[in-house]
């Protein structure tokens, strides 16, 4: 395995501090990033960029920085601080904006497809069960949240940094399915299991779990338990240089874990590490799904951002 640059270009924003790089759910030849930190409120934009090249195919001036998304087969809905777009996936104009009674800096989200959205905060203490068309809110005490996914038509997994939690829409009913060791980071595969990353530093506390990275697998089928431990190698741990993080391969073969500037690929099936680069800028994001990862670093005018693809 090798990595190569497959593209750099040049941005007068930052993309930092923000929503990390997201590839369109429905079109994998494209991703999403945001104008961040360092930039003026006046110039920042939700941008849309190819693969394959860098090219930026659409923007839309938001002048505020969009913390996370959510993609239909039509629309994207990009959550700013105290705003909803709601965009056309094909050229990101603005077909809706709403204003009025929106819950504040959501970073996760998910919704039944419905206008009905699930927001959460990873320092607040509650979901807001979100009506866009009304602008009603419901509110569950559940902690912090560092993920929402959806598992049936009217049924959600949400993940808090210390147990699971199941909340149905029917009823508006909240329940924990399982308590768990402290994790910093979550991802569910397509086969329903959930992966959680415990050790290291939480970003947005002081909470120390342990010095020890480890990964839990979850199944919920036919009953919720704990599957396996994936157990981070201790030589990699050794070399970190900032709090590590992870993101699943779609066929759930595959971890790839990082920290700000160095990958590693490891194999759940050989229960290896299988890989390892270090790049010279920080790394933003790894897109699993097609082993790219994207890079950012300062110019003395503007911001570098590469594209990198793992063959």
């Amino acid at each position: 395995m090798r990595v190569e640059q497959k593209w750099t270009i040049q941005m007068k924003n930052s993309i930092d501090a923000v929503m990390l790089p997201q590839t369109d759910p429905f079109d994998k030849a494209v991703f999403y990033v945001s104008d961040g930190l360092r930039s003026t409120f006046s110039s920042m934009r939700f941008r849309k960029l190819s693969m394959e090249t860098g090219e930026e195919q659409a923007n839309v001036l938001t002048r505020d920085g969009t913390r996370c998304i959510y993609c239909d087969k039509e629309y994207i809905y990009a959550f700013l601080n105290k705003r909803i777009l709601k965009l056309h996936r094909s050229d990101l104009t603005i077909a809706d904006e709403y204003k009025e009674r929106i819950p504040r800096y959501t970073d996760y989200v998910d919704s039944d497809g419905a206008e009905v959205f699930l927001l959460g905060n990873q320092n607040a203490d509650s979901l807001s069960v979100f009506h866009l068309q009304t602008g009603r809110s419901q509110r569950k005490k559940i902690g912090c949240c560092c993920g929402i996914f959806q598992t049936e038509p009217d049924t959600f997994f949400i993940f808090n940094y210390d147990s699971i939690l199941a909340y149905s829409l029917k009823g508006n009913r909240l329940k924990k399915i399982a308590d768990t060791e402290h994790y910093t980071e979550c991802a569910r595969g397509k086969s329903g299991r959930a992966y959680l990353l415990c050790g290291g530093v939480r970003y947005s506390t002081t909470t120390i779990s342990s010095a020890e990275y480890k990964i839990l697998i979850y199944s919920f089928v036919p009953d919720i338990k704990m599957e396996k431990v994936i157990f981070i190698p201790k030589e990699i741990c050794g070399r970190l240089c900032s709090a590590m993080t992870f993101r699943l391969s779609e066929d759930e073969k595959r971890l790839y874990l990082f920290d700000s500037r160095t990958i590693w690929i490891y194999s759940i099936c050989e229960d290896k590490i299988i890989f390892q680069h270090t790049f010279s800028a920080h790394i933003l994001n790894v897109l699993a799904e097609e082993s790219f990862v994207i890079t950012s670093c300062s110019l003395q005018k503007g911001y570098e951002v590469a594209g990198w693809g793992i063959l």
